[in-house]
């Protein structure tokens, strides 16, 4: 595909910022979800912030393979944004985002409530197709620039972090 060079500047801006963007979103992740759960975890008698996840086999897998390329240390870093987006599923209401999760959205007023979380997962699984349309440069499913900003940096804010 020949984009040219004026069109290929164009892609490349939108994708760097966007880029950007999930880079702040997913540092935010791991430092906010590591912090919160490892304190829920201790509060609840586990040694590691892990040991709090729900034990399924994608779970599993995404765990034990960060255990070994981390090598024992910093074990989040290795982690995929997938990992951090799937801790916002239904099915997690009750066993992390009541406890625990909703605190990672400092911002949000009323944060563990049923409807909060509802958003919080739409926008996680909306930031998650948007990071993987730019890292592999899929411009046929191009969504509208600015509404994957928007996601983006509503997740960033509500996390209480640096807005953009």
């Amino acid at each position: 595909m020949d984009l040219g060079p004026q069109l290929y500047e164009y892609y490349l801006q939108r994708y760097s910022e966007i880029y950007f963007l999930i880079g702040k979103l997913e540092f935010l992740l791991r430092t906010k979800i590591v912090a919160t759960l490892s304190n829920f975890a201790q509060g609840i008698g586990y040694r590691e912030w892990h040991e709090v996840i729900p034990s399924t086999q994608p779970n599993r897998e995404a765990i034990a393979f960060a255990k070994i390329a981390s090598q024992g240390s910093n074990l989040e870093e290795y982690l995929p944004f997938s990992f951090w987006r799937h801790l916002f599923r239904r099915e997690y209401f009750a066993g992390l985002w009541v406890p625990s999760l909703h605190k990672v959205f400092s911002n949000i007023s009323n944060g563990s409530s049923k409807a909060n979380f509802k958003v919080v997962c739409r926008y996680m699984k909306r930031a998650n197709n948007i990071r993987n349309r730019v890292a592999h440069f899929n411009f046929i499913n191009a969504g509208d620039h600015f509404e994957e900003v928007a996601v983006l940096e509503w997740l960033i804010n509500a996390m209480g972090g640096p807005s953009a």
